[in-house]
């Protein structure tokens, strides 16, 4: 361990430490062997000033900084985060569901950590080229899809035979009619291989919503 000057408290500390870390973060500034590293970061948490992410991920929120932000976190254990799923809509103001656990797509090969509060789901480099243009970036937090398409990403996967457990709202719990105004809904789903027919085949009728498509 690197020697210091007398005592250091776990406030300096921690000042000197971004509002996300990792163990290996603590190493590198400290000089301390991932031993110690451990030790502190027991201590801290014990303290309330540290909130780990979860799982064996080695990410921390520096409580210091302010309240945790979790897929600030998240960003940083997995780079191509990218929110997903029926939280998305529910920011958009497209339904008022609340889920039990959001929805993050990580690339196909990660290791998923237990987060509490999150749901981890693999996909493919194909995918997140496909979705591409949907993708909005968030600085302090994972990239999210926009709304319509992670819409049509909902509905892909439902009509996906090889997806199981695939979900998809209640037409009464959507408001159609913002979604069918929504300009980016038909690239998103000629993205990803659907038609307009698809929103049909589920019960999403866009037939009574005239002028809007046919």
């Amino acid at each position: 361990m690197r020697k210091t000057e007398g005592y250091t408290s776990a406030i300096k500390r921690l000042a000197a430490l971004p509002a996300v870390f990792t163990g290996g973060d603590l190493a590198v500034l400290f000089g301390w062997r991932s031993g110690i590293c451990s030790t502190y970061l027991a201590n801290w948490r014990k303290a309330g000033l540290v909130q780990s992410l979860g799982g064996r991920s080695d990410v921390h929120m520096n409580l210091l900084h302010g309240p945790a932000n979790p897929e600030h976190a998240l960003r940083r254990a997995y780079p191509q985060a990218c929110k997903i799923g029926i939280d998305v809509l529910r920011e958009a103001g497209w339904t008022t569901q609340i889920p039990s656990a959001i929805d993050i797509a990580v690339p196909s090969g990660s290791t998923l950590h237990h987060v509490p509060g999150f749901t981890l789901t693999t996909r493919s480099a194909t995918w997140y080229a496909k979705v591409s243009p949907g993708i909005e970036r968030v600085a302090q937090g994972a990239d999210r899809l926009h709304p319509a398409w992670a819409l049509a990403d909902m509905l892909a996967r439902a009509q996906d035979a090889r997806v199981r457990d695939a979900w998809l709202p209640a037409p009464d719990d959507l408001d159609l009619p913002s979604i069918l105004r929504c300009k980016q809904l038909e690239p998103a789903l000629l993205a990803l291989g659907l038609d307009w027919g698809c929103l049909q085949k589920v019960g999403y009728d866009t037939k009574e919503h005239r002028g809007i498509r046919s």
